[in-house]
């Protein structure tokens, strides 16, 4: 026996175009649950594209952040090293010796008495940039410090003279003309 379109035909009671358009929408329904199963593929591979572009704008941000920072460290960078040459104190030099730690190890700057002694007063400071030591007035050496601290090597900070009260040698002044 054949299939039921061929025993319906047979009977008479259908016909051979209602036999084709009936394979031909069956065939369409099928093609539709091929192409619905493909969908949910689709999602999954929508999802994934998603998930792809998400990742790039992530790392494209990072990057961005990153060259950011660069541009900002470079700034930062140019102006302290403004700031430096333009007020550097170049009358300093002198025969006295004239100590300091920087990077865990003692440097030697050869400056004059005047030099020393605003050193040790806080009135100059030491910076570096690039290996290089600069000495600056006490203003200078503040605008640098609010960029960035690491570029002060040496500034001593105003302890505004507050005499302790039990320090039994508050009467006693240190000689200026003491050198370590």
């Amino acid at each position: 026996m054949g299939s039921l379109q061929d025993q319906l035909l047979k009977a008479g009671l259908t016909t051979e175009h209602k036999m084709k358009v009936a394979k031909t929408e069956k065939r369409k329904q099928q093609k539709k649950k091929k192409k619905k199963g493909a969908t949910s593929d689709q999602t999954d591979l929508q999802k994934h594209i998603e998930q792809t572009k998400i990742a790039q704008q992530q790392k494209a941000e990072a990057l961005n952040k990153a060259k950011q920072d660069e541009l900002k460290e470079r700034e930062q960078v140019a102006r302290v090293k403004q700031i430096l040459e333009h007020h550097n104190q170049e009358e300093i030099r002198g025969d006295r010796t004239f100590n300091f730690t920087y990077e865990n190890k003692v440097k030697e700057l050869d400056v004059n008495e005047s030099t020393q002694q605003a050193l040790s007063k806080g009135r100059l400071a030491i910076c570096v940039l690039e290996s290089q030591f600069y000495v600056l007035e006490d203003e200078p050496a503040r605008k640098i410090a609010e960029v960035d601290e690491k570029y002060i090597v040496f500034h001593v900070e105003d302890a505004n003279d507050k005499k302790d009260d039990d320090d039994p040698y508050a009467d006693f002044e240190v000689p200026d003309d003491l050198v370590w």
